[in-house]
């Protein structure tokens, strides 16, 4: 293969080629975080952390070794890049209202919402959708970890 044909196709990989990268670096801070965990004789808390890590780094090292060879679907041509933006401030209006509205509502609302963004117009799914996720974040989340989710300053009066 020619000099020029190779940076062609690495060039055609070249998110494929990024993403484990990324993956493996944040996986290496990850690493290094847990060498602060306490020790124990048989299996401690570092185990599962380190087993992740691992698996990770393996699937990455390949993917990159298949990435860097040229191999695998290229990557997909640029799309529209406003949309993502306009995701992003939505998903940062969505973390906002969090704390101010309450996660219940501003869930409900940042799910449909965001269905209607990606052109689903099914509201009777849409709102199922939204509403079983809220049953089943309230079930997981408050009633078997016992972990509180905010209720925002709305909900506040009618629920204490």
């Amino acid at each position: 293969m020619a000099p020029t044909e190779s940076r062609e196709g690495l060039r055609n990989h070249l998110g494929n080629l990024l993403i484990p990268l990324v993956l493996v670096v944040v996986s290496a801070v990850y690493f290094v975080e847990t060498l602060d965990y306490p020790e124990q004789e048989d299996v401690g808390p570092e185990v599962v952390p380190h087993l992740w890590i691992l698996f990770t780094a393996i699937f990455c090292a390949y993917l990159i070794a298949q990435s860097a060879r040229g191999k695998g679907k290229a990557d997909p041509k640029a799309g529209q890049v406003g949309f993502v933006a306009v995701f992003a401030v939505w998903l940062v209006a969505y973390l906002v209202a969090i704390e101010n509205i309450g996660y219940f509502i501003s869930t409900f609302v940042f799910l449909a919402g965001s269905m209607y963004m990606m052109t689903y117009r099914n509201l009777v799914v849409m709102g199922c959708i939204a509403v079983g996720w809220l049953v089943f974040s309230y079930f997981v989340f408050v009633k078997l970890l016992y972990i509180p989710l905010p209720i925002g300053a709305l909900l506040a009066p009618l629920l204490e």
